[in-house]
């Protein structure tokens, strides 16, 4: 089960069990943090190795560490006698082993320049005891598992198998001082930064600017493009030969193809739709002139109703594995999404929540673009104007919170047909980090399903 050469421990006897190497290890660990002097302080190191804790198999030599955290952070020496009198202070003294316990341990110390070494070895041993669980309950959620719920169990099973494996603890380039790297960001000033994604929209490409990592919130009141505005995008990406995913969860295969289709082709899409006689010979000259390029795009499509932050994350990563390229990722819409917990008593501003924080912790880890549709609540409709805001955000401010940008939808002709500025779009942006805030109008095609420049001839 532990491989103690590959892990580089100390030889001891032949017939030390796994359980007491890794108790060994740790004893080497705190000993090397009583025995510290202002010249020698390994806890911070220790610290940035092991967190403040979780890590530690022998739950006394936890306590130990706490109280080694709660000196250091007070900026008190952590020797022998200051961590029994603060075990003692916290009753704890008597159920670590005492004082004579302290000084055994300290005994066992390795060197001040070995403990980084070391204490890699004990976060090793515990990420290997937390595999093992997820192992013991993953063969206990399958030998629970209906067949109908068989895909949910393998995708909660592969969620606990990632964050195992992405092991934040561990030094990673998180954190340290902030002039560590700085010449080398400076150096890549000199460089223009080449956008994450395109949206098609030139105005919205200039404000945006997406990097990897973005979350785009694009939201609206129904029928106001939602659907139109963000399939879009993902043809102007895919276009552009950039991977794309789309997660479909509002309409199905034949109702995507078909806006896909009407978009790129520009053949009415209520022909497709009725499909038969409505589909005339100069559509289908159409279709066959623009069939090549459509099935040359990188452009995937998913359209399982059930969609997790756990299922978005292992398309990303299958798409990274396939293009060598983090894709940008179209759901439509979250808040249609599930969480990754099967839970029947959480409520829908809890569901939102969850899956927000969840897309936005994966667009950071896989560096993808994440777009999605979402939408408002009615208070845009008792509004002055009918001009939504991003309060109006419906169901979570989670949203509103972890989103890069935001971009609202508002159509003066949904509400007066009679409107001197009918087919035109406003894309309000609500919010943006990387750029201001204006307001950009696009001319809405929905007999095509598409919106365009203001500027472009059909």
């Amino acid at each position: 089960m532990f491989d103690e050469t590959a892990l580089d421990i100390p030889a001891q006897a032949s017939e030390e069990t796994p359980e007491a190497a890794t108790v060994r290890v740790e004893a080497m660990v705190l000993g090397a943090c009583l025995m510290a002097t202002p010249a020698q302080d390994p806890v911070p190191v220790v610290a940035r190795v092991l967190g403040d804790d979780g890590d530690w198999y022998r739950p006394h030599h936890e306590t130990i560490w706490r109280a080694i955290l709660a000196l250091h952070g007070r900026s008190k020496p952590t020797g022998v006698p200051m961590v029994e009198a603060e075990l003692r202070r916290s009753d704890d003294l008597t159920r670590v082993g005492g004082f004579l316990q302290l000084s055994q341990i300290a005994e066992q110390a390795c060197l001040s320049v070995e403990v980084e070494h070391y204490a890699e070895i004990v976060h090793g041993y515990a990420r290997l005891r937390r595999y093992q669980q997820v192992l013991t309950r993953g063969m206990q959620t399958a030998r629970r598992a209906d067949p109908v719920g068989v895909t949910d169990a393998i995708a909660a099973h592969q969620v606990e198998l990632e964050h195992l494996a992405a092991d934040q603890s561990a030094d990673d380039g998180m954190f340290g001082r902030f002039a560590d790297g700085l010449d080398e960001h400076l150096d890549s000033l000199e460089t223009t930064v080449e956008p994450a994604a395109v949206t098609g929209l030139t105005d919205l490409d200039h404000v945006l600017k997406m990097r990897p990592g973005n979350v785009i919130v694009v939201a609206g009141r129904p029928a106001m493009g939602k659907s139109a505005a963000t399939l879009g995008i993902a043809l102007a990406n895919s276009t552009s030969g950039r991977p794309t995913l789309v997660h479909s969860l509002e309409m199905g295969k034949g109702e995507v193809t078909n806006r896909v289709l009407s978009n790129r082709a520009r053949v009415a899409l209520h022909h497709l739709m009725d499909g038969g006689d409505a589909v005339t010979e100069d559509d289908w000259t159409r279709l066959a002139r623009h069939l090549p390029a459509l099935e040359a795009l990188p452009l995937w499509m998913d359209y399982t109703p059930r969609v997790t932050p756990g299922l978005v994350r292992t398309r990303i990563k299958s798409l990274i594995r396939q293009t060598g390229q983090a894709p940008l990722v179209v759901i439509d819409y979250i808040q249609l999404m599930y969480t990754d917990q099967r839970n029947s008593r959480q409520s829908t501003y809890d569901r939102v929540s969850e899956v927000s924080r969840e897309i936005k912790i994966i667009a950071e880890e896989t560096g993808a673009v994440i777009v999605c549709c979402a939408q408002l609540n009615r208070g845009s409709e008792h509004r002055e104007g009918k001009r939504p805001q991003t309060s109006d955000l419906r169901d979570s401010g989670q949203l509103e919170q972890d989103a890069s940008a935001i971009v609202l939808l508002h159509r003066e002709d949904a509400y007066n047909p009679s409107s001197p500025r009918a087919g035109e779009s406003d894309l309000i942006i609500g919010k943006n980090r990387n750029g201001p805030c204006p307001e950009i109008t696009v001319a809405h095609q929905f007999h095509y399903s598409r919106l365009r420049n203001m500027s472009e001839d059909d």
